[in-house]
């Protein structure tokens, strides 16, 4: 099942041509507002930009092809809409308690704002909602806080891809030495 990002509430830029608004009306403040998508990943919410989330994916767990001889993080990968998406389970990456084996997990798949990281499906508990930047704390867009501070017991993070390291995609050995 596919959320399409046409069905997230996602901002109406300036830029672009707006849907809905006639010419010589002037966009409101709520209209140019930039949004962001929330994930919860067990006790931490994850704040993503909603330019960044291409779509969300709701996926079977049987759906996934193992991906053996890499780090950890990545589950796998999976075929959705003619692509193939790699899975990385920010679990590992942020040392959250990971739950029960669920049949279903929820994908955020990143767009192209991500660069080097496109294209990639983050996997999350549960998808909360969009919220504006002046409903989210100011301290979740302090440029101070890192993958450390999720586990120093900040509750929200705003999710950065520079924290999926390139090492990931390095396949690792399997023989001994």
């Amino acid at each position: 099942m596919t959320i399409a990002e046409s069905s997230l509430p996602l901002a109406i830029h300036p830029t672009q041509p707006s849907a809905g608004v006639g010419s010589g009306c002037e966009l409101t403040q709520a209209q140019t507002e930039q949004r962001f998508i929330l994930a919860q990943l067990d006790q931490l919410t994850l704040v993503f930009p909603s330019a960044m989330v291409a779509e969300i994916l709701v996926i079977e767990r049987s759906q996934i092809l193992a991906l053996p001889f890499y780090a950890q993080a990545v589950l796998g990968c999976i075929h959705n809409a003619g692509l193939i998406v790699p899975l990385i389970s920010i679990h590992q990456i942020v040392g959250a308690k990971v739950g029960p084996t669920k049949e279903s997990l929820t994908v955020v798949r990143l767009s192209n704002v991500a660069e080097a990281m496109a294209g990639i499906g983050v996997v999350a508990d549960r998808v909360l909602g969009s919220r504006s930047q002046e409903q989210l704390p100011p301290d979740v867009f302090s440029t101070e806080l890192s993958i450390d501070s999720a586990n120093a017991g900040i509750k929200v993070w705003l999710f950065r891809p520079e924290v999926l390291s390139s090492h990931l995609w390095q396949p690792q050995r399997w023989y001994k030495q």
